[in-house]
């Protein structure tokens, strides 16, 4: 029989050794403790509004004032936002792309960070995207816009499509502070006469402007656009800023009225939240492009950014370098822009092509130059 020490064990051949305890390091516990606590803080503190800390900074007044940060937004296809009934269309394989910048009103310490060494983050004053409006309405603002701006995509394609359009007075979406009319008139204002003669066009418009002297008196007969009532203003004509011959009465963004096209052509475009006039050429070309046999995109993704009026003028818009970005990344071929931004969009578009335009006609030029098909784009009317 074995001898044993006590119940339930066994002997062993050999003296017994003892269990090795495993060395405590309470320092290294403590040290990751630490280490995941900074790394905590220190995220934390990145989604820290940055006008909290610019307010502690010194040389920091724009920050500390309040600030907006615009980066790249994104680059989509507006075809599947085009809805025409009415008339026979064309599918096309191409797509046409329209551009967004985004903008954060509440800049965090991360974004600050990201515009001092990312060049496609800008931080600007918060009056430069807000003016004298609050956030919210600027977003209504913005909404109000791109409804004007669908507005004259689609007369401005039907019109280059050659069908008829009647013009019915002159409507504006800039009312120049401190200018002539500046609280007398406002953006849901129609001017439809001066002095008693009939205006329906932005000619016309100039025309008459062309023949007043400054300083003097004159009237100015309105229609509300919704309520159609209408009113006449007395106005002191101005002085053009920029010494052009007539009066100069303080409007800005005139876009004729358009009303009775008749045309059995039902045009919608659907923007969703997206607001802002910059979309209007990519609405139009994309309208051309679906009435139209051939294809006007050649077959090719291309992206393109520019406010549209009737009569085909494209305007500037804003944040040319950032949508570069934006439509570089979505993989378009060739970046349409306004004739005066093309250098900007050049800075940021790599190898991407850049095409800058003025009017819808070097719109379609410039198409043509990247194998699209431009020829006999009229209708049938």
């Amino acid at each position: 029989m074995l001898p044993q020490d006590m119940e339930g064990s066994t002997p062993t051949d050999g003296p017994t050794v003892p269990a090795r305890r495993k060395r405590r390091r309470p320092w290294l516990r403590r040290g990751l403790w630490a280490l995941l606590t900074v790394i905590v803080l220190v995220g934390a503190s990145l989604l820290v509004p940055a006008k909290t800390l610019g307010q502690v900074i010194p040389g920091q007044a724009l920050v500390d004032k309040g600030a907006a940060v615009t980066r790249p937004g994104w680059a989509r296809s507006v075809s599947d936002r085009v809805d025409i009934n009415g008339r026979l269309r064309y599918r096309p394989d191409g797509e046409f792309l329209f551009t967004t910048v985004s903008v954060d009103l509440d800049v965090s310490v991360f974004e600050w960070i990201q515009s001092e060494v990312n060049g496609d983050f800008e931080l600007q004053p918060l009056e430069h995207i807000l003016g004298d409006r609050t956030p919210q309405e600027n977003r209504t603002r913005n909404l109000e816009m791109m409804n004007r701006s669908k507005d004259d995509a689609i007369t401005a394609a039907l019109e280059y499509l050659g069908v008829p359009v009647n013009e019915t007075g002159v409507g504006f979406d800039i009312v120049v502070a401190d200018g002539p009319v500046d609280g007398l008139l406002t953006v849901d204002d129609v001017i439809i006469a001066v002095d008693g003669v009939e205006i329906s066009s932005l000619q016309s418009l100039r025309d008459e402007l062309t023949r007043k002297t400054p300083g003097e008196t004159g009237v100015v007969t309105v229609e509300n656009a919704d309520t159609l009532e209408a009113r006449d203003v007395s106005i002191v004509w101005g002085e053009h800023p920029q010494g052009l011959e007539g009066a100069y009465i303080g409007i800005g963004e005139i876009v004729p009225r358009i009303e009775d096209l008749s045309l059995g052509i039902d045009v919608r475009i659907d923007t969703g939240s997206t607001g802002g006039p910059s979309a209007g050429l990519a609405f139009t070309l994309t309208i051309i492009d679906w009435l139209t046999e051939g294809e006007l995109t050649g077959n090719q993704r291309i992206a393109v950014t520019g406010q549209i009026f009737v009569g085909g003028v494209v305007g500037n818009v804003g944040g040319v370098g950032q949508k570069a970005v934006a439509a570089r990344s979505a993989g378009a071929v060739a970046f349409i822009v306004p004739a005066g931004l093309v250098d900007a969009a050049r800075a940021k578009a790599g190898d991407m092509r850049v095409f800058g335009v003025s009017t819808l006609d070097e719109a379609i030029q410039a198409l043509g130059e990247l194998g699209g098909d431009i020829d006999d784009l009229r209708l049938g009317v």
